[in-house]
């Protein structure tokens, strides 16, 4: 996981309402289109990508009438802080581990861009 990628993924305003709405308790993909009017295949899509990324996990799997389950989604963004100082991109993220309720370890992933370097700024 690349912080950058992380906290540029959490910008997009899906994935953000999608990590919100996951955040305190589990939620279904379509619980989560209704509640914050994403188009269910963005949603699903959306989900697919934050799974791929370790933001969200599937913490539990409820029985449903068409026999495939329903999959509740749980965040494991705790915070995501992003800066620029001195020509340095800074993006810090911090995740829980998935599955673990209320955890007090937690993940912290950093990295740095020098923008001056990039740019043959001295």
């Amino acid at each position: 996981m690349e912080p950058l990628q992380l906290s540029q993924t959490v910008m997009d305003e899906y994935a953000a309402r999608i990590l919100l709405g996951t955040f305190e308790r589990s939620a279904s993909a379509v619980e989560l289109s209704r509640r914050f009017g994403i188009p269910i295949a963005a949603c699903y899509r959306r989900i697919k990508e934050l799974e791929g990324l370790g933001l969200v996990f599937c913490e539990r799997e409820l029985p449903s009438r068409n026999g495939k389950g329903l999959q509740m989604f749980r965040s494991r963004l705790k915070s995501v802080r992003v800066s620029l100082e001195d020509g340095n991109l800074r993006a810090r993220v911090e995740v829980g581990p998935a599955g673990v309720l209320a955890a007090p370890e937690s993940e912290v992933l950093e990295q740095v861009l020098n923008l001056r370097g990039l740019m043959g700024i001295a």
